[in-house]
């Protein structure tokens, strides 16, 4: 039977003390089967059985006659003892056992109001207890959430107190008493008397109910037995030394000391309790303990966020990691590890120069650095490096003195945070795309990551199938360089959280950006900064001849006026070895490199056999003649102004030319003469003297 309230009414008879079940209309209908007109008719049928006196009463009194009745609280009852038993309905036994129907109703009525009281009261929680949160910041997170809970109960109480007067206010405090037993809510007693001293504390001191909600033996001191300030402070100062001692050996040490000084030692258990579990001690000692900048000691050291910078080529940093493949066989047959020596470009992450060494040396890093300028053909802004392993040779000093001589800022620092983004670029290439190769094995030994390692077993296969398939510098090589060219075509938007939305590759990201503070270079100043240099001089029109790696090169300035100038000069040849058909040529000042031009690689004509290259021979033999010709030519222009050779040839003198050059000359020395001046006039008389010719033609031999 469903029960609801107001569904059993027992009513007990003072002059004959015996107790009455009404059962209401709603539970006959529902529990019999009837309709409200069938007991419309049989209540007029009973009221028929009562004496007309007797019919005006509420409850009608009992004549024996079926389904007595009564009207209580406006609502139609009728007397269990007299509701018919008769078969085949059989009405009365549906209900039951008397005093089991009426301990079931009680027990269905509790249970419903327990039901709605509890979800009042949590409902009250849910909505109130976050206004109580800020007043318990100094406790943890549970017990802040516990104790504003604990105020919750407390308001909904007064709250309900006030919207039930008639109530008695210790069945109140009983039913919410129950609520937070059956809720195992915390810092609320069970008790009723208990939870009324707090009620009645509210109402009678005016005070709010988190003054009255505290946490248990919150700052009670009287459980300390141990509270000597010198004992805590020889702990710290022994925790913050650098000999990083653990916290037995400090315990025992001041144990030991107490010992001597007959003082009272505490246990081991309260070192760690309330010295070294504190937060704050490992705040005040962690940067002594662990060292500056170390891992432990990281997250209780104070750092500067940097943005990123604003365009390409504003910042290159450059570092050397291992390249993490396993070992591959060099023709020695002994055994090797890849170097990478990454140039990184601080805006795009773009890797844009590298190369591979079995160290970091300073060949790998000015090639790598030589690599990322001959990509971009700039310059950038700031080039960022640390003491790599020949950063003081003379090499590396004079390629940094050229780049700042062109305005680049050069920044060596000891510090890894000093290059931070080269560093995160390596651990993108470990996490992300190294792991694609069989050959991977697995991240530094100082990673701490569950996934950095492989397992032994994996690696011992990999090693035996490396060697099987002959793996060597090539292989490992040609491995390397996919990893890196991977990382720079592959969109961040495929691996990068903090970039999911970016469908942009490093390498695009380089290639679209400004690049408004960069240094643009030519084909002749990257020569100067990383071509390899010997002294040359410039003889036969314009040849010179040079020993690169054992092999004789022939190279020819097309530049008449280069080698017209600078005819059997020592001047600096700059080639590079992977293009050797053109050089440039300098001429040292100071510490930079003056450029005067270029030269391009002469093949030697073949001249015999059927493979005589004859047109070549002719071609050649031109380019002679016109180097001749133009010397002749450039030699009647300069002798042309004076030719005092004519009048030194005595009879073998032309006449003409002889009587022109001495006429030039005669004029020549007039006018080259200063204007002589009277004593005490203005008026010059150089011009107005006689001239003797045969003196200065005297002269003149």
């Amino acid at each position: 039977m469903n029960f609801q309230r107001g569904d059993i009414v027992v009513r007990k008879n003072n002059t004959k003390g015996v107790e009455t079940i009404w059962i209401s209309q709603r539970l006959v209908n529902e529990t019999c089967g009837l309709s409200d007109e069938y007991l419309w008719k049989i209540r007029s049928q009973y009221k028929t059985s009562v004496t007309p006196c007797h019919r005006h009463h509420n409850i009608l009194p009992d004549t024996g006659k079926s389904w007595r009745w009564a009207k209580i609280r406006n609502d139609f009852y009728y007397d269990l003892n007299r509701i018919p038993n008769r078969k085949p309905t059989a009405y009365r036994d549906r209900f039951g056992d008397a005093d089991t129907l009426v301990r079931n109703y009680a027990l269905a009525l509790r249970s419903s109001f327990e039901s709605h009281f509890d979800s009042r009261l949590s409902e009250h929680i849910k909505t109130r207890h976050h206004y109580f949160i800020n007043s318990y910041i100094e406790h943890t997170t549970e017990q802040r959430t516990a104790l504003a809970k604990a105020c919750a109960v407390l308001e909904f109480t007064l709250d309900y107190m006030d919207e039930n007067p008639d109530l008695k206010v210790n069945a109140i405090y009983k039913d919410v008493c129950a609520a937070v037993t059956r809720k195992d809510l915390r810092y609320l007693p069970r008790n009723y008397r208990k939870f009324k001293e707090k009620i009645d504390r509210i109402i009678n001191e005016n005070l709010e109910v988190t003054q009255v909600i505290r946490l248990p033996r919150y700052k009670n001191t009287n459980g300390v037995v141990f509270d000597d300030p010198e004992i805590i402070a020889c702990a710290i100062k022994m925790r913050a030394m650098p000999q990083n001692y653990s916290g037995a050996y400090i315990a025992r040490t001041i144990q030991h000391l107490c010992k001597i000084r007959g003082r009272k030692a505490p246990g081991l258990r309260w070192f760690g309790k309330n010295v070294f579990e504190k937060q704050k001690v490992k705040f005040l000692t962690d940067t002594a303990r662990y060292g500056k900048g170390s891992r432990k000691a990281f997250e209780n050291t104070g750092y500067i966020p940097m943005e990123n910078a604003l365009f390409a080529g504003d910042c290159w940093q450059i570092d050397a990691t291992r390249v993490n493949l396993v070992e591959h066989t060099k023709d020695d047959r002994s055994k090797g590890f890849l170097f990478v020596i990454a140039v990184r470009d601080v805006h795009s992450g773009d890797m844009i120069g590298y190369s591979f060494d079995y160290s970091e040396n300073r060949w790998s890093v000015l090639n790598a650095i030589k690599m990322a300028v001959e990509n971009t053909g700039y310059l950038p802004y700031e080039l960022v490096a640390d003491r790599f392993p020949g950063h003081n040779t003379d090499e590396v000093k004079a390629l940094i003195a050229h780049m700042k001589a062109l305005g680049v800022k050069v920044t060596i620092t000891h510090k890894a945070t000093g290059k931070p983004h080269v560093e995160r670029g390596f651990s993108t290439l470990q996490t992300v795309f190294m792991p694609d190769s069989k050959y991977y094995y697995g991240e530094g030994i100082q990673s701490r990551r569950a996934y950095a390692h492989r397992s032994p077993e994996y690696l011992k296969e990999i090693r035996k199938e490396a060697r099987k398939e002959d793996y060597g510098l090539a292989k490992a090589y040609n491995e390397a360089k996919a990893i890196i060219e991977r990382y720079r075509t592959t969109k961040l938007s495929v691996y990068s959280r903090k970039h999911h939305n970016l469908d942009k590759s490093p390498k695009m990201l380089h290639d679209e950006s400004d690049k408004p503070n960069v240094k643009q270079l030519e084909g002749h100043q990257i020569s100067m900064l990383f071509g390899l240099k010997k002294k040359v001089t410039i003889k036969h029109n314009g040849q010179i001849k040079i020993e690169i790696q054992k092999a004789d090169y022939i190279y020819h300035i097309n530049d008449y006026g280069l080698y017209s100038e600078h005819y059997k000069d020592r001047v600096i040849l700059s080639y590079d070895l992977g293009d050797l058909n053109k050089v440039y040529l300098f001429k040292p000042s100071g510490n930079m490199l003056i450029h005067l031009g270029g030269a391009e690689l002469y093949t030697r004509p073949q001249p015999y056999g059927p493979q005589a290259e004859h047109n070549k021979i002719n071609k050649e033999k031109q380019r002679l003649k016109a180097i001749e010709e133009r010397k002749n030519k450039e030699l009647q222009e300069v002798s042309a102004g004076s030719n005092e050779v004519d009048l030194m040839m005595g009879r073998f003198t032309d006449k003409r030319s002889a009587e022109d050059s001495e006429t030039l000359r005669l004029l020549n020395g007039i006018d080259d003469r200063p204007i002589k001046k009277a004593v005490g006039s203005d008026v010059g008389t150089a011009h107005s003297q006689e001239i003797d010719i045969d003196n200065i033609i005297t002269n003149q031999f």
